[in-house]
């Protein structure tokens, strides 16, 4: 009887050795497969390019360095520089057929696209003096909404100084009724701060000539022109109900919503009809962009044309499969800036040429099933000699030389150029 007592409690000792071995082994795997040096491993073992990796906030440039990249999804202390993040290995492109979730750049890696999603930085990260690559001295405008809300975000230091002198609106025409309310404010249209005549304006950034000498707004079915200088008036396209596009140093571009087609009212001379078709969103370097309709079905591409300002020839110049496209604004180089609507998903390219651009941001909805996606650049995004400036969340970011900059946490919609 002893004997069997002694076998009896020698097989329990090792019954509970095996299910202890058991639930380290279950515990290892789980371990290895969820950090970076059990996903190499895998990959070897299994022979497979993908691992359960949670996806980054940010979206990393091909051309980046892990050691010298300034994105994070954390917020760095003031004055630190951000972690540098390693990219996972790629997995096989699919085979065929379009997809609802944003594409990659095919530059990045011929015949391949990346595993897990990538986004663009968190924007409410605390900034510090200086990021890594970007060393800036300069006054960033930006305002909240409504005229008094301007100011300028001042580097080094990322801070942000308030400046009275935007409670700005159009002054009453000299002919016709005064200005109308629109949103919310009489004769405010948005904010702009003019840098070569230190002033602010109550437009936006588009309706302000290059030089900065005139800016122009709708009102009552005209288009009024204001000289920043010296406050004479212009009153273009009487009764028309036209919308300015952009204003040039010569006149204004300008839309007839809800009817198609675009027209050049020059400061002198008559009106020029470029076109009888399309919906223009925006004007660059002698060219003017949009789509053939107002709109499209969902699930329907919308494709981006290009029509010639001296010509009126219009041309297919962007399109994405089953997604939406939007000319937000251009890049210093006059290259449209178009934010696309997935079903499931952003994206923001440049568009460089027909058929040819370059991705710079995406992110998937559906990486974030029970909570709130981080902050992605939307707005009307605006260029300069640093880069291009976006707004994102509830901050600031740059994206210039190809990468990503958190840049304030302070946000805003943008009135200019860092200057």
């Amino acid at each position: 009887m002893d004997t069997v007592r002694r076998l009896m409690r020698q097989r329990r000792v090792v019954a509970g050795a095996v299910v202890t071995l058991i639930t380290l082994g279950i515990v290892g795997v789980v371990v290895v497969a969820t950090t970076s040096a059990g996903c190499s491993l895998i990959r070897s073992l299994a022979k497979t390019t993908q691992c359960p990796v949670t996806p980054l906030a940010v979206l990393t440039s091909p051309s980046a360095s892990p050691a010298t990249s300034p994105l994070t999804s954390q917020s760095p202390s003031p004055g630190s520089t951000p972690a540098g993040i390693s990219s996972p290995s790629p997995t096989a492109a699919p085979s065929s057929g379009p997809t609802v979730y944003p594409p990659w750049d095919p530059a990045s890696s011929p015949g391949s696209a990346p595993g897990p999603e990538y986004y663009p930085p968190l924007a409410n990260a605390a900034s510090g003096p200086n990021f890594p690559g970007i060393a800036l001295s300069c006054r960033l405008p930006i305002y909240a909404g409504g005229p008094g809300s301007g100011g300028f975000i001042v580097f080094p230091g990322s801070t942000f100084v308030a400046d009275p002198r935007s409670a700005v609106t159009a002054p009453s025409p000299s002919t016709g009724p005064s200005p109308t309310p629109f949103g919310g404010a009489v004769g405010w249209w948005g904010t702009t701060f003019d840098a070569k005549y230190s002033k602010w304006l109550p437009v936006p950034y588009a309706w302000v000539s290059p030089d900065g000498s005139r800016y122009a707004y709708p009102l009552n079915g005209d288009i009024y022109v204001q000289n920043v200088s010296g406050g004479a008036e212009l009153d273009l396209g009487a009764g028309q109900h036209y919308t300015p596009i952009d204003v040039e140093n010569d006149g204004v571009y300008v839309t007839a919503n809800p009817n198609a087609g675009l027209w050049f009212l020059p400061f002198s001379g008559a009106a020029k009809q470029i076109t009888a078709s399309g919906f223009w969103q925006g004007v660059s370097n002698g060219a003017a962009y949009g789509t053939s309709t107002s709109s499209v079905p969902q699930g329907a591409a919308t494709t981006i044309l290009k029509v010639d300002l001296k010509t009126g020839a219009s041309s297919s110049f962007f399109t994405q499969p089953e997604a939406q496209s939007n000319v937000t604004g251009f890049d210093l180089q006059g290259h449209p800036i178009i934010l696309v609507s997935y079903r499931n998903g952003l994206a923001i390219f440049i568009a460089t040429g027909p058929g040819t651009s370059k991705l710079i941001a995406a992110t998937t909805y559906a990486a974030y099933p029970y909570q709130q996606p981080p902050p992605f650049p939307q707005g009307m995004p605006i260029a300069d000699v640093h880069g291009l400036w976006f707004p994102a969340g509830n901050g600031l970011v740059l994206y210039a030389n190809g990468e990503w900059y958190p840049m304030s946490s302070i946000g805003g919609q943008l009135a200019g150029q860092c200057a």
